[in-house]
């Protein structure tokens, strides 16, 4: 009987790190499974970020063996120069021009294609989508062909409705920058109409149809029944407009105007491109990457907190 008893307890004492081992792979078990996913943000996102880090603080032209630190002189050219200040100010401009067509002109095309479901809604959301499918290079090649000063089915539409049909859009200051930004917003207006309707899909239509009943008009019913359930998707949309609106146009930019003329459609991350690729400024392009990311850090930090405080805001309401 004792010995039955010891045995016993030697296997319930020997039953314990066997128990523990399968936690321990229990609590691996999701980093094994994330490992490859994190692997890949090492390799190709953080690395060369930290890479690039490293890089805006030397002197190198990308054919030279020197590359000499040079401490913040990559930094302080930077902002001494007007170049850049000038982008990130045509940059900011590029972001307050993008919202409207990143929230309320997709939300509105959105709403009326739900309104009015059927075949030719398919139809209408197809061709609204278009745009979103070609190459991005392929469609300014094509917008520099329609704009085109001699030449351009722009100019011959004006001319064929009596109006000056000589205009240099991409070549004037006053226009260049507003023709990028409505080309670009082709592209995104169809992108989020589709992102609304997703968003349109989860509300039930019953609760329109009891507003109609009570005679409450269209506005009325965009305003107070669907409107509010498409708040958050349309902040989130828009902060993701204020981070992407200067990459959205970049396309545009480097082929249709290259930053002109006069730099009236440049931005940071075309003087990126410019600093890295055209004048071979590896520091200062790379010091252009970093300034951009700390921005980028800091509107994240902005978004997170502002999310806090609304969450907090709201709980005080319901309490």
């Amino acid at each position: 009987m004792t010995a039955t008893l010891v045995e016993g307890a030697r296997g319930e004492t020997a039953a314990v790190p066997r128990a523990g081992g399968k936690r321990r792979s229990g609590r691996l078990g999701p980093w094994l499974y994330l490992s490859p996913m994190l692997l890949s943000l090492v390799v190709w996102v953080y690395g060369p970020l930290v890479f690039t880090g490293v890089l805006s603080f030397l002197d190198w032209d990308l054919t030279s063996d020197q590359h000499p630190f040079v401490g913040t002189d990559n930094y302080e050219r930077l902002f001494g120069e007007p170049e850049f200040p000038r982008a990130i100010r045509r940059t900011v401009l590029y972001v307050a021009l993008m919202v409207p067509f990143a929230t309320f002109v997709p939300l509105g095309l959105a709403i009326m294609l739900w309104k009015r479901p059927g075949r030719m809604s398919e139809i209408y959301r197809a061709l609204l989508f278009l745009p979103v499918v070609l190459a991005p290079v392929a469609t300014a090649v094509s917008w520099q062909f329609v704009l085109n000063p001699l030449q351009g089915v722009a100019n011959a539409a004006l001319g064929g409705l009596g109006f000056a049909d000589d205009r240099n859009w991409l070549g004037d200051p006053d226009t260049a920058l507003p023709v990028i930004v409505a080309v670009t917003a082709a592209k995104i207006i169809a992108l989020n109409m589709l992102l609304f309707g997703a968003a349109l899909a989860a509300i039930d239509r019953r609760g329109i149809e009891a507003a109609r009943i009570e005679g409450a008009t269209e506005w009325e019913i965009t305003r107070f029944v669907v409107w509010p359930q498409l708040r958050r998707t349309t902040v989130l949309l828009g902060f993701v407009c204020v981070v992407l609106a200067g990459q959205w146009v970049f396309t545009n930019v480097a082929v249709l105007t290259q930053g002109g003329p006069d730099g009236s459609t440049d931005n940071v991350y075309h003087r990126l491109y410019v600093y890295g690729f055209t004048f071979f400024d590896i520091g200062a392009a790379s010091a252009a990457a970093v300034v951009i990311v700390l921005a980028l850090t800091a509107l994240f930090g902005l978004r997170i907190v502002a999310g806090r405080l609304a969450g907090r805001s709201a709980r005080a309401e319901t309490r």
